[in-house]
């Protein structure tokens, strides 16, 4: 009989085509016409091992492994989009592990005793209209009262319209999750904690919170020529300060935290006058609420440092604030248990990066797998991981799902 790994890599390289092209990596959009020829793909694939596939108004697709009863079901799954010029990987490999398994199932005939959903999710990534995770939210009902209309891409077309041409009907963003067991989700790391450790497998611990802020600082334009230095309020110049010690409080954290300052907005923006205003953004992630709330309380007495030094003043704005989410203990447990039994080395670990676990695991008990990035690439085509990791963390996930599907 096959191994799991070598039917996941049967059915994951067919797959891998649909938006694939070489030199330019994986771009499949959420429906666009790689998309749903992918999404094709797999429903026939499910149907075709004796799954019952369909599709809700979002597009999401759900194939189900039915059950000697209709209990509740088990979720798995992930999502099937990918951002521009993307990987293979990122969301694919979350389905198409599950759906090797549910092969598994089929050719030795074992049925599970309740169902298990397998769930390819659409717009996680985000790409399409800015906010991620919109597949996962539609189906847990946090999208209920939005117009289509509302959704517009950055090329003026308007979800309603995608949904139509993409063959959807009924309301996108009634609830569809049913009640449920629990949700188990399989991801590439996309970062290099694995790798450095030289191991295969990650348990997650949480998915980080996401704070984000705008910095404004402000201090006197004047020309470049004429100001002597000591006279000097140079916005841009004191945020350069300031993203320095940003940087270097975040590595000394020793990766309890990460803080970015991504963009900058400088005014009057020109070569030879002294920048009156500099406009910052500033994310800080961390599996822990009290850590983040530490260094962002060092990182305003560190203005106010910098501020005084370079007579310049600033205001600091709150835009949104996503807590961290703990990820369910016991489905931890059987994850480690499953792992130490078939003697795969393991970490725990947070995931710094989120997923449609952190939305769903507000509605179901959540928890999630990781296998190693290669170099800790992702959203690239350099994105890859060794099929080897890929197919233990195969076999920690099947004995998960049955001992779940039991009762």
């Amino acid at each position: 009989m096959k191994t799991l790994q070598t039917i996941w890599q049967e059915l994951f390289q067919p797959l891998s085509a649909f938006g694939y092209e070489e030199g330019q990596g994986t771009t499949r959009l959420s429906w666009s016409k790689p998309f749903l020829e992918a999404q094709l793909y797999l429903r026939r694939y499910g149907e075709a091992i004796g799954l019952q596939c369909r599709r809700d108004g979002w597009g999401n697709l759900l194939m189900t492994v039915l059950g000697e009863t209709d209990l509740p079901p088990v979720y798995t799954g992930s999502h099937l989009d990918s951002v521009p010029h993307g990987g293979k990987y990122d969301g694919a490999l979350g389905i198409t592990v599950p759906l090797a398994i549910a092969t598994a199932w089929h050719e030795k005939g074992f049925r599970p005793y309740r169902p298990l959903t397998i769930i390819a999710f659409a717009e996680e990534e985000g790409t399409r209209f800015g906010t991620p995770c919109l597949g996962s939210q539609s189906m847990a009902g946090k999208l209920q009262g939005k117009e289509p209309d509302r959704f517009v891409t950055a090329e003026g077309r308007t979800l309603a319209q995608l949904l139509q041409e993409a063959g959807l009907e009924g309301n996108p963003f009634a609830p569809h999750l049913l009640p449920g067991k629990c949700f188990l989700e399989l991801h590439i790391e996309q970062g290099r904690a694995l790798e450095d450790a030289k191991l295969p497998l990650g348990i997650v611990s949480a998915i980080v919170g996401i704070r984000h802020f705008t910095v404004t600082i402000t201090g006197t334009a004047n020309h470049a020529g004429t100001t002597a230095m000591k006279d000097r309020k140079d916005a841009l110049a004191a945020a350069a300060r300031w993203i320095s010690a940003v940087f270097e409080k975040a590595l000394a954290s020793q990766q309890q935290y990460v803080a970015t300052v991504g963009h900058i907005r400088v005014f009057p923006d020109a070569g030879n006058v002294v920048p009156g205003k500099a406009e910052l953004s500033l994310e800080i992630r961390s599996a822990s609420d009290q850590t983040m709330d530490v260094a962002l309380t060092e990182f305003q007495e560190e203005l106010q440092k910098i501020a005084r030094t370079f007579q310049v003043t600033f205001q600091w704005k709150q835009l949104d604030q996503i807590p961290p989410l703990p990820m369910e203990q016991s489905l931890m447990d059987l994850f480690e248990q499953e792992a130490q039994d078939l003697k795969i080395p393991y970490q725990i670990q947070p995931s710094w990066a989120g997923h449609d676990s952190m939305i769903l695991g507000h509605e179901l008990p959540t928890a999630m797998l990781f296998v190693p990035s290669v170099k800790g690439i992702s959203h690239s085509p350099d994105e890859y991981t060794e099929p080897e990791p890929i197919g233990q963390a195969a076999e920690v996930l099947e004995r998960a799902l049955q001992k779940l599907t039991a009762k």
